[in-house]
């Protein structure tokens, strides 16, 4: 994709979101190219990729409705969706602005990658530079459906080149991470670093080598974050604020997997709360039973818009084992079980140990502590759209709520990621238009 706008300027000042360095700085407006390698605005150049995706952590709300991790309270204004979304489509060609935000940060990435090589910036910056790269990279791998691969090099104008599928983004994304991992020098970063490119691997199915990363963190305290600001709206953790009854009620937890299941299990990550003050979400939904109006229930997961959304955490990364287990080695389901359980009993959850007598049992329990464990990280979908094609056992906890609204699609028709937009297809050669 080009960004010529992005040649001679770019604009170098955001907010500080990473787990890793904690900072306070301003915008300083745009900066010219040459000016960018300098070392007063190398942070600042790392900080606009990490802005963009700061910005396209407003997917996780739209991924959370398609997975069918929330239920739709039929909002159609400011915090909603239209109803193809709350039914579980996706028109093609839409959210253009979520794939601008990550292939600029992608972009604003390898910028920096370049100019600080060119510079001999410290390896600190590199490393910052090429981890943002891979979390980029790893996020247009597991939310989009086709994939149009742009030169590396920031000074090449050659418009991407369109290719089925996401394997290109995954391995450029290891490709990132394994270079952020060489110049590392914190367990916090060399953990970041491992835990990203374990992610990648998952993607290209890679599970000897996603396994070898997931064991190499180590520490039970680590997780990577994104960081939101509560005083832009730009950067809210929407998924809070949509639902936060000031004054939006736009989604429930009614009608979804976690409803019942934390009434049963009292699984804190799953934990909910109603309101006597509030019963129902804001909107109505077309053909619901009733009056259309849905029972309002809300996620204590994230409880203000600033609140953090993981990325990446040392009990995925166990998970991440368990899976590699089970697909690589389905007899030795057991040794699959011990990673689940570790993740399920853990304190902090205090969840009794699971048991699986085959390895489609086995599959089931990771499939599900999967959906507890990465609850609302905008996850799911990709879990999904994998898991349909890789031969796993087990089932899928998502709900059918076709008996509730004519809008939802049968869970096997629902899309599980976005499409590139129209902006792109209409200004690229390169990609195939969408026929009518």
């Amino acid at each position: 994709m080009r960004f010529e706008k992005f040649r001679k300027t770019l604009v170098a000042g955001a907010l500080c979101a990473t787990t890793l360095t904690g900072c306070e700085v301003s915008n300083p407006g745009p900066i010219q190219d040459e000016f960018l390698a300098e070392p007063a605005s190398q942070q600042g150049l790392v900080n606009g990729a990490i802005r963009r995706m700061n910005e396209l952590m407003y997917g996780t709300y739209t991924l959370a409705l398609v997975a069918r991790e929330v239920f739709p309270g039929g909002q159609i204004g400011a915090y909603g969706h239209d109803v193809i979304v709350q039914g579980g489509e996706m028109l093609p060609g839409s959210f253009g602005g979520y794939f601008n935000d990550a292939v600029q940060a992608r972009f604003i990435a390898e910028t920096a990658v370049k100019r600080f090589t060119e510079v001999g910036a410290p390896p600190e910056m590199l490393y910052q530079a090429h981890l943002w790269a891979g979390w980029a990279y790893r996020y247009l791998g597991d939310w989009w459906c086709d994939a149009v691969i742009g030169s590396t090099d920031p000074d090449d104008e050659t418009p991407g080149m369109f290719e089925e599928g996401t394997a290109t983004y995954y391995q450029r994304a290891v490709d990132n991470f394994t270079a952020a991992l060489g110049l590392a020098t914190t367990d916090a970063q060399r953990f970041a670093a491992r835990a990203g490119r374990a992610q990648a691997h998952v993607g290209l199915g890679q599970w000897a080598e996603a396994s070898t990363d997931a064991a190499a963190v180590t520490n039970p305290e680590w997780f990577f974050a994104m960081n939101f600001d509560g005083g832009e709206q730009a950067t809210f953790n929407t998924l809070f604020w949509a639902n936060a009854d000031t004054p939006y009620r736009s989604i429930s937890m009614h009608h979804t997997f976690f409803f019942d299941y934390y009434d049963d299990t009292g699984d804190p990550r799953a934990e909910y709360y109603t309101s006597p003050t509030t019963p129902f979400a804001v909107g109505s939904l077309s053909g619901y039973p009733g009056t259309g109006q849905v029972p309002w229930s809300n996620f204590t997961k994230y409880d203000s818009r600033d609140d953090d959304i993981n990325m990446a955490s040392y009990w995925e990364m166990r998970l991440i084992m368990a899976e590699a287990i089970l697909q690589d080695s389905p007899a030795s389901y057991a040794d699959a079980m011990t990673l689940i359980n570790e993740v399920h009993t853990r304190p902090g959850v205090n969840q009794p140990a699971l048991a699986a007598g085959s390895a489609d049992e086995a599959w089931t329990h990771l499939k599900r502590e999967r959906y507890l464990e990465l609850f609302l990280e905008g996850r799911r979908a990709a879990d999904e759209r994998r898991w349909m094609t890789d031969g796993s056992g087990g089932v899928i906890d998502t709900p059918d709520w076709s008996p509730l609204s004519p809008i939802f699609v049968p869970v096997a028709e629902r899309d599980l990621c976005f499409d590139i937009p129209d902006s792109e297809r209409e200004a690229n050669p390169n990609v195939p238009t969408i026929s009518s």
